[in-house]
Parts: structure tokens; sequence; C-alpha cells
């Protein structure tokens, strides 16, 4: 398999293509390696923990579902950064996005649809839908994707509807857009593909009809670098173990400034304050020049 290499002209189709139908799939955008070291250390981790199903309406009752990834093991550093994800990211966000979360979700056989939602539906009281993305989420296939093993459903160019789910924009299977009429898809991709979408649209976890297939994909999520991420890393990741970690997933974790004022502690950046000089930052000197980064 080839693996695809991001070059600024694909990134700006991806962009285009997010844009106009709210979501983009970035086909063999993943190493078969790294692949399959994801999916055999999630699975590991699962008979090691004990994952059980959390049996509610948006965890499923036959999901098994790991939040936390970044603290569990090392496999797990390479996601949030990779270059044929990240760059499409900050092309919606910007170099200060943060990661909001990763989520390990494996769709056992009987389980039911999830319910339709967007994934920044936290923030519709305060911001009047359509809105500049607020989450962007990148979902990475670790087994392939199809309609039948729980592929995820989504409802392309929803996320330039004014509601949500449940709202006179939605009928049963089919909604009205600005763009008429358009029904959910179940999402197939192979394993190894990635999938990055507007916080906004309309998607949910489709319904396992097989008889022994398992469907496992992790959610890596981001939000603007003012945004509170779902997961907490500061008290979720020891620091011993974010020691270890590359500056540009510090970053992402929001050890840095946000361009230089959001998040300090008496003036310096949470990095300086748990790494030294490694992350020396004074908030407000050239804020300005942040600003515009």
């Amino acid at each position: 398999m080839t693996v695809t290499v991001l070059d600024d002209s694909a990134v700006a189709a991806h962009l285009a293509r997010i844009d106009d139908e709210g979501y983009t799939i970035v086909d063999d955008a993943i190493e078969p390696d790294l692949v399959a070291d994801l999916r055999e250390t999630i699975r590991r981790l699962e008979r090691d923990l004990g994952v059980q199903p959390r049996d509610t309406a948006a965890e499923g009752h036959s999901t098994l579902r790991m939040y936390n990834l970044l603290a569990k093991d090392p496999v797990f550093q390479a996601m949030p950064v990779h270059p044929n994800v990240l760059p499409i990211v900050e092309g919606m966000l910007d170099r200060g996005c943060l990661l909001s979360g990763m989520t390990a979700i494996d769709i056992g056989p009987g389980e039911d649809p999830q319910p339709l939602h967007g994934d920044d539906v936290v923030m519709a009281r305060h911001l009047p839908r359509p809105h500049a993305p607020m989450m962007v989420t990148s979902m990475w296939a670790l087994t392939d994707f199809t309609a039948e093993n729980g592929g995820t459903l989504f409802v392309p160019g929803s996320h330039r509807f004014t509601g949500e789910p449940g709202s006179s924009e939605w009928i049963g299977e089919t909604a009205t857009g600005v763009a008429g009429s358009v029904e959910a898809q179940a999402l197939e991709m192979a394993a190894g593909s990635v999938m990055v979408f507007h916080g906004s649209l309309w998607h949910g976890g489709g319904a396992n009809t097989t008889a022994d297939v398992w469907r496992l994909g992790v959610n890596v999520q981001y939000c603007p670098g003012f945004v509170r991420q779902q997961q907490n890393p500061y008290l979720g990741i020891p620091a011993s173990v974010a020691a270890t970690f590359s500056d540009r997933l510090l970053e992402l974790l929001g050890y840095r400034l946000y361009k230089g004022i959001m998040g300090h502690v008496d003036g310096r950046s949470p990095g300086e304050v748990l790494f030294g000089d490694r992350f020396a930052e004074t908030a407000y000197r050239d804020v300005e020049q942040r600003r515009n980064r």
C-alpha cells in the first residue's frame, strides 16, 4: 500500500471539501505498521483493563470505549501530530489549536445506531449555527469501516444547517438544509484511512448488524486554543509521562500559551512551570506578533 503524502495543494483540496460538505476522507493516510500497532495495543488494553460497555445511549451497550489514550501507551503519541492529518486540522483552526481528546471506539456486533449529533453541541447555546469550526474531529479507521459493521453515519452538508438533529431540519432519516434534502450516509473506508470533519457535522456511530465483526476506530479531536478541551490532559496524563512527549504534542495539549496570552500561570506558560526552560514563555510579550501567527 502507498501511504498518502499531503502537499499544500492536497491540503487545500481537503479544506475546500470540508467547507463544502463538512467532511473529507484521506485514503491510505496511515502507515500499515502503525495501524497494526494501534489496533493490537487497543485490543490488549481492552483485555488488561477489563473495558466493558458503558451502556448509555451515547456510548452504546455493545461498544468498548477508552479515553485518555496518551496516558496508556506511547504508541498513541504518533496520532495527534500525524503529518497526513494535522495540516488539515491546522488549516481549519490554526497552529495554536489544542488536542481536545482521543477516544478508542470498538463497536461490537449487535450495537444500535448512536443518536446523531454534532461534536460541538455543548456550544450551541452560545454560538448559533452555522459557525466557524469550534471542534474538528479526525476518525481513524483501524479496521475496515462498512455499512454493516457500524461505519459512522453522517449527513453531508449538515455543518451549514441552523439546527441540531431533532429540529425541524430532521425528519426520519432525511435532513433538509440549505441545498435541499440529503440523507444520512454510512462511512465506508479501509483501515488506514482517516475522515476529518467539521464539529457541526451531524454524525453518529452506525449499527453493527454483523455476527462477529468489530469495527475499531479512534476519534482524535481538536479545538481552538481558547476552547476548553473535552478530556483534561493536565490531570489525566502524569507529568512524568508528558515529559516524554515531543514539543509539538505538548503544544497541542496546551502547555504553551495561546497567542501569547491565554493559559498562563502567574505570567508563565504551563510548560515552563512543569518543564523549565524547554517551554520558557512570558505572557503578554510580543502579543501582536503572536496574534498574527
